[in-house]
């Protein structure tokens, strides 16, 4: 099992050298607690939890027989790539082989330093799992409270040109279905007479919502 870190925004990768002895993944949902008068406190489902870990990786001073095929021993080199991705922004994807994690993420400031005299370094990295911003309603149908309704998109309006036999009531019924609105699509239009109307005359047709 290797622990590899790919920039999604240059290519880069980075396969750590060693692996650590224990990595752990917490997925799921997130549970909101509510003290609710007369019944007490309810459990409701929350948001989405994001992957928030720390873990800390050795990267020896030299190639060994336990580090991963590659590693030419330079551990501030590896230090040097990560500090630069953290101070970047850069979202990186989590990868860890053999398993299905495959996470986008951010790295938070990263600590190193040696420990024993060996030459080696430990990186400390805390990796925040990376979320696009999207709107999104705050209730949820299956707590019981239902969504406000997203308002729709205004359709673009449609030039229409009246050929022999057209009438503004027709007109009304075939793109809004309701002849009644002949009036209101003449005032829009500048028409005075709704009644009157000739072939090769050019007529807007705009969303009902503007009439």
């Amino acid at each position: 099992m290797d622990i590899i870190f790919l920039n999604s925004k240059t290519g880069e990768q980075l396969t750590m050298p060693v692996t650590p002895p224990d990595f752990h993944v917490e997925t799921g949902r997130s549970i909101t607690q509510l003290d609710m008068a007369q019944t007490g406190q309810v459990n409701l489902p929350g948001l989405e939890a994001l992957f928030n870990e720390q873990q800390t990786f050795l990267l020896p001073s030299s190639a060994r027989n336990y580090t991963s095929p590659g590693y030419t021993g330079d551990p501030y080199g590896i230090v040097d790539t990560l500090t630069r991705w953290s101070l970047s922004g850069d979202v990186l994807r989590l990868i860890v082989t053999q398993t299905p994690v495959n996470l986008p993420i951010l790295l938070a400031p990263v600590r190193y330093g040696e420990e024993d005299g060996t030459g080696d370094v430990y990186v400390t990295l805390t990796m925040r799992q990376y979320r696009e911003l999207a709107a999104e309603t705050t209730e949820r149908s299956d707590t019981g409270n239902a969504g406000r309704a997203q308002p729709q998109a205004t359709k673009a309006a449609t030039a229409y040109t009246v050929v022999r036999g057209d009438t503004m009531w027709g007109i009304a019924r075939r793109y809004y279905g309701d002849g009644r609105l002949a009036w209101k699509l003449a005032a829009y239009n500048g028409i005075k007479n709704a009644n009157l109307i000739y072939p090769g005359q050019k007529v807007t047709i705009p969303d009902r919502s503007l009439l």
